[in-house]
């Protein structure tokens, strides 16, 4: 024998089917790129979040940067802003002509220290983002953000400062200030610039 379904039951699953095809048919398709505005969590844009710091970070640097010739390498630490003047004696491309960098003799400089000032257009460390003040690790949400910002630091400075010159090895023997972020490695100071004038 049959069970009959009570009038009670078939107008439930009546309901729910109804309200099931409504749910759906009302869903909000997200367009990708927008979910922060519903979520309230938007994705990290290292270049925007850069964009607005960079005549900042070059106004610090370039107050605060010593005299190449007057700098012990050794206290270098991180990173220290410097400037140099001097006669350029070398060009040098590596990296398929990717890591480019000119050598510069300092004028009135006796020591041993070799200085190099990278060219791009890829550039090595984050010494720009580690001597600059305006943001801090606590600034961004973790490691990886932190990162992404020392590269776009580093993008800006291409753009800006290294791409314009078109340097390339006819820069030999011409003489050049350089105001930048500097590491030391042994008696080799390598330079991120921020500022390049070729005489």
């Amino acid at each position: 024998m049959k069970k009959k379904i009570s009038r009670n039951k078939i107008i439930l699953i009546a309901a729910a089917v109804v309200l099931v095809v409504f749910l759906i048919c009302s869903a909000k398709v997200i367009d990708k790129g927008t979910e922060g505005q519903y979520t309230g969590v938007v994705a990290f844009d290292a270049g925007e979040s850069s964009s607005g710091d960079w005549d900042q970070i070059v106004s610090e640097i370039s107050s605060k940067a010593e005299d190449a010739t007057t700098i012990d390498i050794k206290s270098m630490g991180d990173g220290k802003a410097i400037s140099i003047k001097g006669q350029v004696s070398d060009y040098v491309s590596k990296a398929a002509g990717k890591k480019n960098s000119i050598i510069i003799v300092p004028e009135g400089y006796s020591g041993d220290a070799v200085f190099a000032v990278q060219l791009g257009s890829i550039y090595s460390g984050t010494s720009v983002r580690d001597i600059q003040s305006l943001k801090v690790f606590g600034d961004f949400t973790n490691q990886t953000e932190w990162s992404q910002y020392a590269k776009a630091l580093n993008s800006q400075l291409d753009e800006l400062v290294v791409a314009p010159l078109n340097i390339d090895e006819s820069i030999k023997g011409k003489t050049v200030t350089v105001i930048g972020a500097a590491t030391a490695t042994g008696n080799e100071v390598t330079i991120t610039p921020v500022s390049i004038t070729v005489e």
